[in-house]
């Protein structure tokens, strides 16, 4: 019997794309002092929260890898991470649109909030592998 071990390589490379977001800026902020504008960038290391559920993600990515054996327990625990990668892009958009239009001030993405969405394609691409090992494996029980 063999189990195709794809969706470790999606975990791998989600848990990846969510390491990247926590250290390059998500977004811009522009703000007038004086007469000049200034441009802010905005990091997920100094937003404490998004940083939470974004560590915490990346944490239980880690984890997952190694829940091979359990493939029920590595359901969950993905389906946990899908639901906190959602979090961090409700986080992001609520920070550059909300916030940033209540204290007048001009937001914009930048080109690596990709990262995000890249990052819960991954997880939805692991949590097909994971549900086609199952279904693999039920048959293999059936024959038994």
């Amino acid at each position: 019997m063999q189990i195709q071990r794809i969706q470790t390589v999606y975990i791998f490379l989600a848990m990846v794309a969510m390491m990247i977001f926590i250290i390059i800026p998500f977004g811009t902020v522009d703000h007038a002092s004086g007469q000049s504008i200034v441009t802010e960038k905005l990091y997920t290391m100094y937003e404490y929260g998004l940083l939470i559920p974004a560590a915490v993600t990346v944490l239980l990515l880690i984890v997952d890898i190694f829940l091979y054996r359990n493939l029920p327990l590595q359901r969950k625990v993905l389906t946990i991470c899908l639901l906190l990668t959602l979090c961090c892009i409700a986080v992001v958009c609520f920070a550059l649109f909300k916030q940033a239009r209540v204290e007048g001030l001009d937001a914009c993405f930048t080109v690596w909030d990709i990262l995000l969405p890249v990052a819960v394609v991954f997880e939805l691409l692991g949590l097909g592998g994971i549900a086609r090992d199952i279904k693999i494996l039920n048959s293999y029980n059936r024959l038994r």
